[in-house]
């Protein structure tokens, strides 16, 4: 099966850059510095995080100051450039550099801007439909500044409304984007071709979705954006978390789970998700899943099933920025099983986040020692196996909840309490 690992992503970073050059008058806006370092290097990192392995930079103006700042290789990612000689456009660019897409799926980022995403999920979400082309939209309070992108309730983008048209809150295009490599190498080549105007409107009703990220977002094409991009980037070192246990916690108990269509929610868990990233906190799943070492299915399963997760969640709106798995068994001594820390150390890796400003979840006693190893808060929901762990009275969360909609509450009264105290 195909996934982040053995997809080529794609960066457009051809732009001239006009409204910036009263900033930026010796370089790319892609080069444009944001706390000590090449805006680009923040979408890089964002690839790494995501498991992707190699990157193919679309670039134009100026391209080899871009070539020379990252050479051949960034951390773990093989770095490509297909360099255009007049400007192509958004598709154009894409269709020039086409023969350098070895995948069957590309990942398409635009080089200007960053989206706190979670570039897994949108994968997964995209697999689990099946569909030809995604673009990532995010909902702003004044749609009539951008363009607003229409969709129906099973996430089919139906039509777009010009800029100044529609104002008030609406979806825009976040500007990125998962395509089928059929779909651009169907794009004509050697003219300018605009992704935008000529050819999502054209793909409407053939398998063109729109999914929703309920994440931040920065455009750096203006001098007053780009000075909120120090700012912007020093919120996101900051987010809190809340790590969660799959089984029991979000969706229903079953002994080592196999088929993704019995993937089932606990009613009301996506509803209390929602909430909290509605609340600005960041949501990561940690799991053990044992049956991987016991040898009952392989990684390639387990990835059907957290894609059937993350299409069950994403018709609620909610997407997980990271599920982070433990495949061993007790007996491997590993670091990785709960209640260790070593899935957390791996999210803290890619999220840059404080373990002990996070909130744990989960209905076994594991999830709570977890919790407690690395100072965060815990909490038992009594779904699964928790009113049994709570019964027992083998391990001290800090707080028991009926279910993860209580859970919720809990948390948010903790929040407030901090505040009050720190005010």
């Amino acid at each position: 099966m195909e996934g982040l690992a053995n997809i080529t992503a794609a960066i457009l970073a051809g732009g001239r850059g006009t409204r910036l050059q009263s900033v930026l008058a010796d370089r790319p806006k892609g080069l444009a510095p944001v706390r000590g370092r090449p805006f680009l290097s923040y979408l890089l990192d964002q690839l790494v995080a995501a498991g992707v392995q190699e990157v193919v930079f679309c670039t134009g103006y100026r391209g080899e100051q871009i070539r020379e700042t990252f050479g051949d290789d960034y951390r773990s990612l093989r770095l490509l450039y297909s360099q255009e000689d007049v400007p192509l456009g958004t598709a154009g660019a894409l269709r020039h550099a086409s023969s350098f897409f070895k995948s069957e799926s590309v990942l398409v980022m635009n080089g200007d801007s960053f989206v706190d995403a979670n570039l897994r999920d949108f994968w997964n979400w995209h697999r689990g439909l099946g569909a030809v082309a995604t673009m990532m939209v995010i909902k702003v309070q004044d749609s009539g500044r951008y363009g607003r992108v229409q969709m129906d309730t099973g996430g089919h983008l139906i039509g777009f409304r010009e800029k100044g048209e529609d104002h008030g809150p609406g979806w825009i295009n976040a500007g990125i984007y998962l395509f089928r490599r059929a779909f651009l190498e169907g794009i004509a080549a050697g003219g300018v071709v605009s992704l935008e105007r000529d050819v999502f409107p054209a793909w409407i009703g053939h398998g063109l979705y729109a999914y929703r990220n309920h994440g931040g977002v920065l455009d750096i094409g203006t001098p007053e954006a780009y000075a909120s991009a120090e700012s912007f980037f020093a919120r996101l070192s900051r987010k809190r978390f809340v790590l969660l246990d799959r089984d029991g916690t979000i969706i229903a108990e079953r002994d080592y789970l196999f088929d993704p269509n019995e993937v089932e929610l606990i009613p009301g868990a996506a509803e209390a998700l929602k909430e909290l990233q509605e609340m600005g906190l960041g949501l990561v799943v940690v799991t053990n899943q044992s049956a991987i070492a016991r040898g009952f299915f392989g990684k390639a399963q387990l990835d059907l099933i957290h894609q059937r997760l993350s299409v069950l969640l994403g018709a609620y709106g909610v997407h997980l920025d990271g599920i982070y798995v433990c495949p061993h068994v007790p007996e491997d001594n590993c670091s990785c099983r709960k209640p260790k820390p070593g899935l957390v150390e791996q999210a803290m890796k890619d999220f840059n986040f404080d373990p002990k400003l996070c909130f744990v979840v989960g209905d076994k006693a594991c999830d709570i020692e977890l919790g407690q190893r690395i100072g965060a808060k815990t909490l038992l929901v009594s779904t699964g196996y928790g009113a049994q762990v709570a019964s027992e009275g083998s391990v001290a969360p800090d707080f028991v909840a009926e279910d993860l909609l209580e859970a919720v509450k809990a948390i948010r009264h903790m929040l407030a309490e901090e505040k009050r105290e720190n005010a």
